[in-house]
């Protein structure tokens, strides 16, 4: 005959409340599934984009320290395109615009920045440079002639100025770590429109000839600013 156990009520009440404890995580897991579905994208989104938006900010350092002094300040063009251009940008695929980067343009002054092709920049800043660049779109301006920017109709001295030679003079002509300033009080003030025309067509040690890229009416309207800027104008 089975033996007759007397029932242990507190284990029995200890069971029933992990029972109901693990009905409520359960639930809790339930609830929790379709939030969790909800939050994570949003927050890969936003992972994503403030990844992009470091990748942007290292990209605009290494685009000012490597490409400015062609493609001009936040890329506006000068001696070399235009890249902030609405036509530029839609005609072009990040993959196109690291590839660019990466090993140039051959038969052009457009060097190979790789590593691997005997450049200065690793992938991952070649990368953030493509990605610098993409940033740019939203705010491209039409530019269907984004591939000679100095040859714009209607552009002053300050505009060529800017475009030509504020990277390593400076926008307010200030100077910088490879070209003189041009200011008030500076050599350049003391020098002849004449000489000083010789020197931008001609260049001069680092300084790079412009002869074959401004025309002389250009070269004065650059001199016409400058004159007028040394004089606090």
């Amino acid at each position: 005959m089975p033996l007759d156990h007397p029932e242990d009520k507190e284990m029995h009440a200890s069971t029933v409340r992990w029972m109901q404890w693990g009905a409520i995580l359960l639930l809790g897991f339930a609830a929790a599934f379709p939030a969790y579905r909800a939050i994570e994208p949003r927050s890969r989104a936003e992972a994503q984009e403030q990844r992009a938006a470091n990748l942007a900010a290292l990209g605009a350092e290494m685009y000012t320290d490597n490409c400015s002094q062609c493609h001009g300040i936040e890329a506006g063009g000068g001696l070399a395109p235009a890249l902030k251009s609405k036509q530029f940008l839609q005609s072009v695929t990040d993959a196109q615009l690291s590839q660019l980067i990466a090993v140039g343009i051959p038969g052009s002054p457009m060097a190979a920045y790789s590593i691997d092709f005997g450049g200065s920049l690793t992938q991952e800043q070649i990368a953030a440079v493509a990605v610098y660049l993409r940033s740019l779109e939203k705010q491209a301006p039409d530019f269907p002639d984004w591939r000679y920017p100095l040859a714009q109709e209607g552009l002053s001295g300050r505009d060529l100025y800017n475009m030509a030679c504020a990277t390593c003079h400076g926008v307010d002509l200030q100077g910088g770590e490879v070209a003189p300033e041009l200011g008030p009080g500076s050599d350049a003030e003391e020098e002849s429109d004449d000489r000083l025309a010789l020197r931008i067509t001609n260049g001069k040690d680092e300084m790079p000839a412009f002869g074959g890229t401004l025309n002389q009416e250009q070269i004065r309207s650059i001199i016409e600013y400058l004159r007028e800027a040394q004089q606090g104008d």
